[in-house]
């Protein structure tokens, strides 16, 4: 496990999803929420953390719209991607996660498009630029 460097970046968000899984694998998760989704998202709000930024709730669930459609294996690899490209632009693989934000979205529903590409322009979310 790598641990400084895009590689670093990506093993830590592969690690923080699977410790959350674990730990919440058997507890009763909020209604409608999968186990892999609440393993994103614990992966991406303990990033915000460990990058001392605050990020509301809700936007953070929103910063995960193109991911938590995707089968788990994948929806991880794109989100680890995603931070890469966040954090270290010139190290990420953008054309294939740019393919995978792309698939991502076009398994949402048109109004789930609508009301997360509005939640995407307002926070900012490097996402919409590689839609």
């Amino acid at each position: 496990m790598a641990v400084f460097g895009a590689q670093g970046i990506r093993d830590a968000m592969t690690k923080s999803y699977h410790k959350h899984v674990r730990n919440l694998t058997g507890q009763a998760l909020p209604e409608d929420t999968s186990l892999h989704e609440a393993g994103l998202y614990g992966a991406l709000a303990t990033r915000y953390k460990a990058g001392f930024k605050s990020m509301p709730e809700v936007a953070v669930w929103s910063e995960l719209a193109p991911f938590v459609h995707l089968p788990p294996d994948e929806g991880l690899a794109a989100l680890a991607e995603y931070v890469v490209y966040k954090e270290m632009p010139a190290k990420a693989d953008r054309p294939a996660l740019s393919a995978q934000i792309r698939r991502g979205w076009s398994l949402l529903d048109q109004d789930e498009r609508e009301s997360m590409e509005a939640m995407a322009e307002i926070n900012g979310f490097p996402w919409l630029l590689l839609l």
